[in-house]
């Protein structure tokens, strides 16, 4: 392999380190026998895309799609440099470019409208962004959103920047590529892929893992619709062994003094001679009633996968038995971690790569979207109290993390252990230098009372007792207080 290696990396237009894989990328796309790729070179298309759209504008898949969607499109975002990385002027000058480039992606979108119809498309099976250069320095990066479902893919793409590896389709395109296509280039489009595998050169969106789910609760909620707007009878009286006199008979008299009446039938019919089981009336059943006649447990259960598909809570999707306040945020938390965040995440990672990083060249530079790591409040304020006790910040350290401007004061820089030592220390002093407290303009401390001085005037100081003494001084640090 060494050998083979070496010529590897010495073919025209590879650059001399780096390596040729020897494993075929997407095997299954390989016929059976001939070892041929089914589509070397011709671009292979979405299936299902007019479905999928069409699933997409359904009500339950609408709403699990905006329960994405939207919070991330809400989320303030900004462009810093990598971890690590000391931001320069020079570093301050690329970042303004690119906050100018993504508030101002083309004529018609801003950078909300922007992410909201990529997403959507993400979510369908596939999202992409055309990205162009142009020559205004201040705002050199165009963006523009494009139907991720028409576009096409040359699963033999070698990697070399001047070759096609995507194609649009217009009209969404057939499977033998008799429509018309526009070749991309890599550094042309963005084409994000949710849930990527090594089968296919595409992503599997949450709409296309619950199609047939989606298709079920369309079907049942037609046939529902269709019985509640029609309604029909669910059950057939059997009269047992009569003639047909008998039944018209009957059927006059149900008609004329029963439906409609409020009356409850009364009626007797002879059975067949000696045969007990033959006499009255029989009820055939011919579909359920109520709740179990449309089907309101089986919509349920579909719902839910539905909701399992998006990585979603039901509750989400308006299912919301046995929900209650612990389960509600519980959820509401899951559906932020399992859902919002990663597709966050996907967005930022491509923006950065493909459109910063590739075709700006800013490499120190990184999209990320701010207030993605939500705090639990209670949660955090146990976690800095139990650094305040063991000592390992201060509370002008914290108030630090958290954005405040330190305390006023010589209390914000202490660790836990010394406000004990200094509580202990004015405890036994009991002694309290306050000049707010000082009656009759005198400065100065008071002492404390002894124990078996006179209760009346202390002498020297014409005052009452505990004047100039703040009530429970005995419990406050030797200090001068802040009002």
């Amino acid at each position: 392999m060494a050998l083979t290696d070496f010529f590897k990396r010495r073919r025209a237009g590879r650059p001399p380190q780096e390596p040729q894989r020897d494993t075929k990328p997407y095997p299954q796309l390989y016929q059976l026998g001939t070892g041929v790729r089914v589509s070397d070179r011709r671009s292979l298309p979405k299936l299902t895309p007019r479905n999928l759209r069409y699933f997409a504008k359904t009500p339950i898949a609408r709403r699990a799609i905006n329960s994405i969607k939207n919070p991330v499109a809400m989320l303030d975002w900004e462009v810093v440099p990598l971890k690590g990385v000391t931001e320069t002027p020079e570093l301050a000058r690329q970042i303004e470019v690119v906050t100018n480039c993504l508030a101002h992606p083309n004529h018609d979108d801003s950078f909300r409208s922007l992410v909201e119809q990529v997403i959507e498309d993400i979510l369908c099976g596939g999202g992409a962004i055309e990205q162009q250069v142009g020559g205004d320095p201040i705002r050199p990066l165009w963006l523009w959103p494009v139907d991720g479902l028409t576009i096409q893919v040359y699963p033999g793409w070698t990697g070399a920047p001047n070759e096609a590896r995507y194609a649009q389709s217009i009209g969404f395109g057939t499977y033998s590529g008799s429509n018309q296509t526009i070749d991309l280039r890599n550094d042309e489009i963005i084409y994000i892929r949710p849930n990527p595998t090594t089968a296919s050169p595409f992503g599997v969106g949450p709409l296309e893992i619950a199609f047939d789910w989606v298709s079920r609760f369309l079907s049942v909620g037609e046939y529902t619709g269709n019985l509640a707007s029609n309604q029909r009878p669910s059950i057939v009286i059997d009269l047992g062994d009569v003639t047909e006199e008998e039944v018209q008979t009957f059927r006059g008299y149900w008609q004329n003094e029963v439906e409609g009446q409020g009356r409850v039938p009364i009626v007797g019919f002879p059975g067949a001679p000696g045969d007990k089981a033959s006499r009255g009336i029989g009820i055939n059943r011919l579909y359920p009633e109520g709740d179990d006649g449309m089907y309101l447990k089986y919509q349920e259960f579909l719902i839910r996968v539905i909701a399992t598909a998006f990585d979603i809570s039901p509750q989400n999707l308006s299912v919301e038995a046995d929900v209650n306040r612990n389960t509600a945020e519980v959820s509401e938390d899951r559906d932020w971690d399992a859902a919002i965040k990663p597709m966050a995440h996907l967005l930022a990672e491509h923006l950065t790569r493909e459109a910063i990083h590739g075709l700006l060249g800013f490499s120190q530079l990184r999209f990320r979207f701010v207030g993605l790591d939500r705090e639990d409040e209670q949660a955090t304020a146990k976690v800095y109290e139990t650094y305040f006790r063991s000592n390992l910040l201060t509370p002008n350290e914290q108030r630090e993390r958290l954005g405040l401007p330190p305390m006023e004061g010589q209390w914000g820089d202490m660790t836990y252990a010394d406000v004990q030592v200094a509580i202990a220390a004015a405890r036994g002093a009991k002694v309290v230098e306050d000049a707010a407290l000082e009656k009759d303009g005198d400065d100065g401390a008071t002492p404390a009372q002894e124990p078996g001085d006179d209760p009346g005037n202390q002498p020297g100081t014409g005052r009452k007792p505990g004047a100039g003494r703040r009530k429970g001084a005995g419990n406050a640090p030797q200090q001068r207080a802040r009002r």
